[in-house]
């Protein structure tokens, strides 16, 4: 009782004004040469910190510029004085890679142009490119350090859903991070987090600021006989991964756990079925049950709330029967439309679906791990 005392101290003690510094111990791509995607695997040693964590919760991590970047950056400010100081600065506190309206306010003050337009003109360009495009046409703007940094938002530590048990990896943390790498008016969009733990850090080097958020709105059944519903395609099967390894270590104990049934979908089978081998093993060895919707592998598009729609009996009949329903993804587009299958499948069995979800959502049933 004493340890778990200190280990919930510790925990505490990590926060985002005080994050623990922590190795990258594992990175590789989950999917397979062909697919259009980069989705990394990740692994952060937490030997040590005494953090510990409970499947459902999420790291914060934060993120750092590129330094190549920021060098660049500085030597266009013409800075000289306090160099240091503002390297550190504009690495691990100002996000340069997306500009902020109060800085194409600044810029349109200073020029007398309109911020709108200068906005829509500039989107998909960082702060550099910004600044270097506008002094081939006024070679005499200057913009100072500081006013570049008070006018810009701050590089904020990005959540990600965990993706492990500590029962299964003890002192260390997963996740399922999506590389952002796309392009807008022509210029290239690296996402700042994801690019960073996939690009940035060095393998076994102490330097990843981290800490724990405890999400106490989605967690396992506190009775582990109780039948799951797992609904995350992409990198939505981050928490469900962790939920499985939880529930598989129980069983491995000896313990009596319910059936899981997770809903996975992705682009295509061949190339994106992350941590397919893993699910595939559970199957075999813990009778997981496995729907997977790959949107790309034929015509015509399947999603995971088709897949829902299909197994409408069985599906309803987990439910009757008291089984856990959890979401994890997109919440623009996906959680809404596996919601309604949800309530199209309750209306089916001849229920009331806002009256039914109502109820699961009082009973802790209905959870969502959405962004």
């Amino acid at each position: 009782m004493e340890t778990q005392s200190k280990t919930h101290e510790l925990a505490v003690y990590y926060n985002k004004e005080n994050p623990f510094l922590s190795k990258l111990t594992d990175n590789y791509t989950l999917n397979k040469d062909g697919s259009s995607k980069d989705t990394r695997h990740i692994s952060l040693c937490l030997k040590g910190s005494g953090i510990d964590y409970i499947p459902g919760d999420s790291l914060y991590i934060f993120p750092e510029n590129d330094t190549a970047l920021v060098n660049e950056l500085l030597d266009t400010l013409e800075l000289s004085k306090e160099r240091e100081d503002e390297a550190i600065s504009f690495t691990r506190e100002i996000n340069i890679t997306r500009p902020s309206s109060k800085l194409f306010k600044l810029i349109a003050e200073k020029l007398d142009l309109d911020a709108k337009e200068l906005q829509e003109k500039y989107n998909g360009y960082h702060s550099l490119a910004i600044i270097k495009d506008i002094k081939k046409d006024y070679p005499d703007f200057k913009i100072s350090s500081n006013e570049l940094a008070e006018n810009s938002s701050k590089a904020n530590p990005r959540a990600y859903s965990i993706a492990s048990s500590l029962k299964a990896h003890p002192e260390s943390v997963e996740l399922c991070i999506a590389r952002v790498d796309e392009e807008i008016n022509g210029q290239k969009i690296l996402g700042l987090c994801s690019n960073y733990i996939s690009d940035r850090v060095a393998m076994g080097e102490a330097s990843v600021r981290v800490y724990i958020h405890k999400n106490d709105r989605f967690r396992l059944p506190e009775d582990p006989k109780t039948k799951v519903i797992m609904i995350g395609p992409g990198t939505g099967i981050a928490p469900f991964r962790a939920f499985l390894e939880e529930r598989n270590a129980l069983r491995d104990s000896g313990q009596e756990v319910g059936a899981d049934w997770l809903f996975f979908g992705d682009q295509r089978e061949a190339y994106d079925y992350l941590y397919g081998e893993e699910l595939e093993s559970y199957r075999e060895k813990y009778s997981l049950k496995v729907d997977l919707a790959f949107s790309r592998d034929q015509d015509y598009k399947i999603y995971v709330q088709d897949k829902m729609r299909e197994n409408s009996a069985e599906l309803f009949k987990w439910l009757e029967e008291g089984a856990h329903f959890y979401v994890c993804g997109d919440a623009r587009r996906m959680a809404k439309d596996v919601d309604q299958a949800l309530k199209d499948i309750i209306t089916e069995h001849g229920k009331d679906a806002e009256e039914y979800v109502k109820l699961l959502k009082e009973q802790k049933r209905y959870s969502r791990d959405v962004y």
